[in-house]
């Protein structure tokens, strides 16, 4: 027997499919359209900003910062191994050159001082001695010269005595030649000890010479180990301002490592750094205004760092005004530097993005019109905050400025309010 199947299920089934394949087709299309470029892309005005076409002439400058540095500075670092006994001076502190900014300690130079000294002591003892016994040896030789004079005269007396005598028959003639004889021999003792207490004066010159040097040298070594002992008392050593001081108080210090940094005041310069797309129009002796917070001071470019540090290159600014009273080295500043000017020219805000020389597109907003088509735009030179427009437009074209790379193959854009 045959059973005959009735379709009505099998087409209730093919209906859902059918309607659930139109849903996704429906949402898909949607999405697609939604995502794809369309003339109908809407922009709220509050999300962008914009700017008109300027015609006139266009002082094309550059901005930078930076801080000023001391042209004379002085580095201040541990003359010997030692603890930092106290901070008297700290970081901003005005100074002059007999400022002391901290004091050291170390025991073993303060203990050498004092054994130096003590030496020193002992060999200007050791000298006035030497004084002492040369001078009692030269008077005892002095009084043996005086007896052996006083001898010798004696002995002239007797020989001139004898010799009358001996032509009478008194004296013998052996007794007047021993007398001659004795003469003689006095006479030879005394240029002996004339040349013996002579020589015994320069012996002694060159002795008290000798006692006269280990006493310099002594004193050399005393200058050495007292300077050494001195340097531990840490002074600025020129007027200025103390710009670091990387110590605490009982911290150890070796010998060269950093105490302190004095940078002068009276003498200043400044560093500023300037983005590297913009360095190639920066040349030596432009004219630059520095802003110190505290007023404007006219510089001129001196010296361009070839150098890239993170997109940056430094500039050196020397100032050829007068400096305002809060000027200090380390003072962060603002600097603008005058590359030109363009004059009768067109130009416009610095648009996101946009470099001098780029060709790019920009938003244009119609006249009387809540849209902006996309038109291509060349730029000339840069300022700090304008850019020239080389491209034919008219003064009373508005461009939108914002990042529009959102929009990049969009034509046009409906602004809303």
């Amino acid at each position: 027997m045959d059973i005959k199947i009735s379709p009505k299920n099998t087409n209730k089934n093919n209906k859902l499919v059918i309607t659930a394949f139109m849903v996704i087709a429906i949402v898909g299309i949607s999405f697609w359209s939604f995502s794809q470029p369309s003339a109908n892309q809407k922009i709220p005005r509050n999300q962008i900003w914009t700017d008109t076409i300027k015609h006139g002439d266009l002082a094309i400058q550059v901005e930078g910062f930076g801080k000023l540095k001391s042209k004379e500075q002085r580095l201040l670092s541990a003359p010997d191994n030692a603890i930092v006994e106290k901070i008297i001076l700290k970081p901003g502190s005005l100074v002059n050159k007999d400022s002391v900014i901290a004091l050291l300690s170390n025991p073993q130079i303060t203990q050498q001082v004092k054994n130096a000294n003590r030496i020193l002591a002992n060999e200007k003892t050791t000298y006035l001695q030497l004084e002492l016994n040369q001078k009692r040896e030269i008077l005892s030789q002095q009084a043996q010269q005086e007896e052996l004079l006083s001898e010798l005269e004696i002995a002239e007396l007797k020989v001139a005595a004898e010799q009358a005598l001996v032509t009478k028959g008194i004296v013998s003639e052996l007794t007047f030649k021993r007398s001659q004889l004795n003469y003689r021999q006095l006479s030879r003792r005394i240029i002996i000890e004339k040349s013996r207490l002579k020589q015994l004066s320069s012996v002694h010159q060159k002795e008290l010479e000798i006692a006269q040097g280990k006493i310099a040298q002594q004193a050399e070594q005393v200058a050495v180990i007292e300077e050494r002992f001195k340097k531990l008392t840490v002074k600025a050593g020129i007027n200025g301002v103390v710009q670091a001081l990387p110590i605490e108080l009982g911290q150890s210090v070796n010998m060269g490592e950093q105490i302190a940094l004095v940078g002068s005041v009276d003498s200043l310069y400044a560093m500023i750094n300037i983005s590297q797309s913009a360095i190639e129009q920066v040349t030596i002796n432009q004219v630059v205004s520095i802003d110190t917070r505290a007023g404007i001071v006219a510089g001129m470019v001196s010296r361009i760092n070839p150098l890239v540090k993170q997109g940056m290159i430094a500039i050196e600014v020397s100032i050829t005004g007068t400096l305002p009273n809060n000027a200090r080295p380390e003072l962060n500043v603002d600097a603008i530097i005058d590359i030109g000017l363009l004059t009768n020219t067109t130009y416009i805000k610095k648009p996101v993005n946009v470099t001098a020389g780029m060709k790019t597109s920009l938003f244009q907003l119609l006249p009387n019109s809540s849209q902006a088509k996309k038109i291509d735009i060349t730029f000339g030179q840069e300022s700090d905050e304008y850019i020239e427009i080389v491209s034919q437009v008219k003064p009373t074209d508005t461009f939108i400025l914002s990042d529009m790379s959102r929009w990049k193959d969009v034509k046009k854009v409906t602004i809303t309010d």
